[in-house]
């Protein structure tokens, strides 16, 4: 595997940490579901939700699950882990792409992510591509980051770990996703503690 990201987390699932990542995020996951409940009406109607960067499709079980679902989608580059979400969900839809490089072929009430898009080389690119081709009108795009500059502790992660990192701050995530047409971005830290500056979430309604 050339990219060093996916190489990782394809290690990561063949050795059982994707269930340590589920339960590690499963909290702020948990208040991102709340945010699309609180500020949509999309789980009260048919609905197509996609995650990018899927994992072991945890997140995908849970909204394939729900009566409204008409499409649950999951997209990771690691191997290994999507064939443990294959495992796991009759019901989702599991795709083993390199998300930078993936072409879509339906589009969105509800795209999902965490802590996934730090790993991006273009992030530009893809933020253009979900804007302009992959989110309906009025559609949520919704992603939980725990890597960004204000979070100290994060800025080690790419040697720890291996990885390839793409560092900003909190405002320029905002910018960013403003250059892409998503103008009325909404943001919240979730789980703020001593040494942790919290889960960054980053909301926005395509009008």
């Amino acid at each position: 595997m050339k990219n060093i990201n996916i190489k990782t987390f394809n290690d990561w699932a063949i050795d059982g940490k994707d269930r340590g990542m589920e339960k590690g995020h499963a909290l702020a996951v948990k208040e991102m579901i709340n945010i699309i409940k609180s500020e949509t009406l999309l789980l009260e109607k048919k609905f197509n939700f996609l995650d990018l960067g899927c994992g072991n499709g945890w997140v995908v079980r849970k909204f394939s699950n729900h009566k409204n679902c008409n499409i649950a989608l999951g997209v990771d580059g690691a191997p290994a882990m999507i064939d443990k979400a294959k495992q796991f969900d009759q019901k989702g839809i599991y795709v083993n792409a390199d998300i930078e490089t993936w072409d879509s072929q339906d589009s969105f009430d509800i795209i999902f992510s965490m802590e996934t898009f730090y790993y991006f080389k273009n992030l530009d690119k893809i933020l253009n591509y979900i804007y302009s081709y992959m989110l309906k009108d009025n559609g949520i795009f919704i992603i939980g980051i725990d890597h960004y500059l204000e979070n100290t502790p994060s800025l080690s992660w790419d040697k720890e770990f291996n990885l390839s990192l793409n560092t900003l701050s909190i405002n320029q995530w905002t910018s960013t996703f403003k250059k892409h047409g998503f103008l009325d971005v909404k943001k919240s830290i979730y789980g703020k503690k001593e040494n942790w500056h919290g889960t960054l979430i980053l909301y926005v309604q395509k009008k």
